[in-house]
């Protein structure tokens, strides 16, 4: 489970699903994998909740930079101010198609994942060209 309750004291588990059950107005669950310092929810309506420790926040400027270099494979996002009386911050992203790399990369055969790594080094070249 997310360490983002490891690293504060300041809201629980209990209240970010909530208040991001409130924000979907929808049931929402975890996502089996978490990232450093966040909580990540999927909502029934199709979006993701994700709750951030101040310590590790998410640069709206970048997710903007992305966006507008790869319209089709960033979410739109949107910051959502941060959790009553909490330093921990809210943002709301609609849930992309497909199915996420860690759950398949252990089927890939290594010739495919020559292949992929090719093509996100790509994705990174056009990036960083592009930013």
């Amino acid at each position: 489970m997310s360490d983002l309750f490891e690293a504060q004291d300041e809201v629980t588990q209990n209240e970010c699903d909530a208040y991001a059950r409130s924000l979907a107005k929808s049931s929402v669950t975890p996502l089996p994998w978490q990232g450093f310092h966040s909580y990540t929810l999927l909502s029934a309506s199709g979006i993701i909740i994700q709750f951030q420790f101040k310590a590790s926040p998410l640069d709206n400027s970048t997710v903007k930079i992305a966006k507008s270099i790869h319209p089709y494979l960033t979410p739109t996002t949107t910051y959502y101010g941060s959790m009553p009386n909490s330093s921990v911050t809210i943002w709301v992203m609609d849930a992309l198609p497909g199915i996420g790399f860690l759950f398949i990369v252990s089927s890939i055969t290594l010739a495919k994942q020559d292949i992929i790594i090719t093509d996100l080094a790509k994705f990174y070249a056009k990036s960083w060209k592009n930013a």
